[in-house]
């Protein structure tokens, strides 16, 4: 009783302080995700906040105008170009006009200083209409005014609100009048800042309205600009315009470093007049590269030890010699009685062994029959029935058969599995480029490069060796990111008294901790999570190729992905074409 109490005390007070000392790392990571996303906020808004300024001063410079020129224009918008407004793309100056008034208010401004101006109406007798008579560009894209904004449904409401508002307004997000040409290059949207400009000179005009003075901006180097300092590797931000019933992504920052999805994603808010600015801040790894994860093994582990500690020192205290001596003496006697119960153990593990090296095998060969009618009742029901179905009812059709063609892939591996293990090996010539050039044609899970290079012919059972080959074509194909077309090179050479193949892929790779472990049956490694498998595949590799005398192992691609190296004797060793199960059972 004294030895279970100290355990007890001692468990509790361990597991104790291992969970507060998670609680507050975790309580360390949620503040630190939380001053991080506050950061990007501030940084947002405040340079938000900069150019709104800037405009607001421009728009009241250009009202102070007794009369606008164009060189006058272009003076008063110079400092802007010197001021840091990453993502600005020019400034322009826009008036209203009614159709009747096109060719007016062409001839005006073109008497100011505009000399190349020509307005060109937009729609179908859209009025009013909204041109941009005077246009100063701050990249490399030539500067054409006279394009007509009253098409643009983003700018026309930005540019309402402003004048409603006597006040800097920012659009809703799209693709900016320049950046029209280039939208199959995955430009991403914009959005501009109109500021009414409203006459303060000369007097008989105060108050009078003149136009609008617009910035345009791209998002995408407006945010960079705005949080590379605040995020840098360590977060990765959405900048989203939100309406009711709308929502239209502005830009995105995407560190190289991964998402980690343990810490919660903060979604903080800007409101701006016409929407709200979501803020979508994801902590990366990052983040937390400061953490020290062993922290709560260690403190459990000094928990471990003082209590064993602890316990050894109440049976110290508890225990006579005298019980001593007899737990040793009944220890002994228990010894002794193990070592006569081994022999008739170890006799009945072997033939234990053999009969579960068969199990998978009869398993999976008598479940194929129920779920091949399993499948044909859910086809038969999916056809004849699916469109009599409600959305839950074919719902649960589909995740039936799903589940069915899931269970049917791991009966097959099960099955093969089997085979690799116990299949005699009936050995001949096999003609691995023409085993090869088969599996290409009839194909893989899709569409894929794959280059088949000089193989040997090697003695070998032909239908174990054609499922290693499609085991390994088959995972470099499936094991490549979505977005990548899948590229496999297999190729052979002698090397000393065995043939040597190489199978090179450019997919997820392999991680160097996982190389060896990848040919356990049931394991999958780090990375594969979103792709199907069952974890059996390699180890059914291992198994084959083994049993034909030879060796498979793993290493990274210099251009990417992984490289099976395999090899083979030159010819079976004598007795390896009889296995059928261990060499130890034989």
């Amino acid at each position: 009783m004294a030895l279970l109490a100290v355990f007890l005390i001692s468990l509790t007070s361990t597991v104790s302080v291992v969970a507060a000392l998670r609680r507050g790392d975790d309580r360390l990571v949620e503040q630190k995700a939380d001053q991080q996303a506050q950061a990007v906020v501030r940084a947002i808004a405040t340079q938000a906040r900069r150019y709104n300024e800037h405009l607001a001063q421009l728009a009241a410079s250009l009202g102070a105008q007794s009369q606008l020129e164009s060189s006058e224009f272009a003076a008063t918008t110079a400092p802007l170009r010197g001021a840091v407004l990453p993502g600005v793309t020019g400034v322009a100056y826009v008036v209203p006009a009614e159709t009747s008034q096109v060719s007016v208010v062409q001839a005006y401004w073109r008497a100011r200083g505009v000399t190349d101006l020509r307005l060109v109406p937009a729609g179908s007798g859209t009025s009013p209409h909204l041109f941009l008579v005077i246009r100063q560009s701050f990249d490399d894209d030539p500067a054409l005014p006279g394009a007509d904004l009253s098409v643009v449904p983003e700018a026309v409401e930005a540019l309402r609100a402003a004048r409603e508002l006597r006040q800097v307004i920012t659009s809703r997000p799209y693709l900016l009048l320049k950046d029209a040409d280039r939208a199959e290059e995955g430009m991403e949207p914009g959005f501009v800042l109109a500021a009414p400009v409203f006459a303060t000179s000369p007097a008989a005009e105060n108050g009078r309205f003149r136009g609008w003075v617009l910035l345009g901006v791209r998002g995408g180097e407006f945010l960079e600009q705005a949080v590379a300092a605040d995020a840098g590797q360590s977060a990765a931000v959405e900048l989203a315009s939100v309406t009711v019933g709308d929502r239209k992504i502005m830009a995105r920052w995407q560190p190289a470093s991964r998402i980690d999805a343990r810490v919660a994603t903060r979604r903080p808010t800007i409101d701006v007049p016409l929407s709200t600015w979501q803020i979508t801040v994801a902590p990366t790894v990052a983040l937390l590269a400061h953490r020290n994860p062993s922290a709560d093994v260690v403190a459990m582990l000094i928990g471990t030890f003082i209590t064993l500690l602890l316990m050894a020192l109440t049976a110290a205290l508890v225990t006579s010699r005298e019980r001593a001596l007899r737990q040793v003496a009944a220890a002994t006697a228990v010894l002794h009685a193990d070592i006569r119960r081994r022999e008739e153990v170890e006799a009945q593990l072997r033939r234990r062994k053999a009969e579960l090296k068969g199990f998978a095998g009869i398993v999976a060969h008598d479940l194929r029959g129920p779920l091949a009618r399993i499948s044909g009742y859910i086809d038969f029901l999916s056809d004849d029935l699916g469109s009599g179905l409600d959305d839950q009812n074919r719902d649960f059709l589909d995740r039936a058969g799903k589940a069915a063609r899931q269970m049917s892939t791991l009966v097959d591996d099960l099955l093969g599995f089997s085979i690799a293990d116990n299949q005699r090996i009936t050995e001949r010539q096999v003609d691995l480029k023409r085993l090869v050039d088969d599996l290409v044609s009839e194909g893989f899970s899709r569409p894929a490069s794959i280059e088949v290079g000089s193989l040997p012919v090697i003695g070998g059972d032909e239908t174990l060796l054609r499922q290693v080959f499609a085991n390994l074509i088959g995972n470099a194909v499936k094991y490549t990111d979505p977005d990548d077309e899948p590229w496999v090179r297999v190729s052979g050479r002698q090397d000393g008294d065995q043939w040597r193949i190489d199978i090179e892929d450019h997919g997820i790779g392999i991680p160097d901790r996982e190389k060896e472990t990848v040919f356990t049956a049931f394991t999958r490694a780090d990375g594969s999570e979103g792709y199907p498998g069952t974890g059996l595949g390699l180890a059914i590799v291992h198994r084959i190729v083994e049993r034909h005398g030879g060796d498979v192992r793993i290493s990274d691609n210099p251009g990417g992905g992984s490289r099976f190296h395999l090899t083979f004797p030159l010819r079976i060793p004598a007795g390896l074409s009889q296995l059928d199960a261990d060499p130890a059972e034989r």
